[in-house]
């Protein structure tokens, strides 16, 4: 009885786990893919252009992630 309540709760946990990675997009960008230009300041002030950023560093990463708790 035990063993089959075991593995009826990791049946059901195995589930919740596909269901909660099924709305995971898979189009993602390729690695060369262009974006565009902006402009927006960092901690300090002071302001970064990203084409700046491109000639003067020999990569720049651009990172974007929703819900990081920042309030905005």
């Amino acid at each position: 009885m035990k063993q089959t309540k075991f593995i009826f709760i990791v049946i059901v946990f195995l589930a919740f786990t596909v269901y909660a990675g099924s709305d995971a997009k898979t189009d993602m960008a390729s690695p060369v893919q262009k974006a565009a230009d902006f402009e927006l300041p960092d901690q300090d002030g002071k302001m970064w252009k990203l084409s700046d950023a491109v000639k003067e560093y020999r990569a720049v990463v651009l990172a974007f992630y929703p819900k990081d708790d920042t309030g905005v």
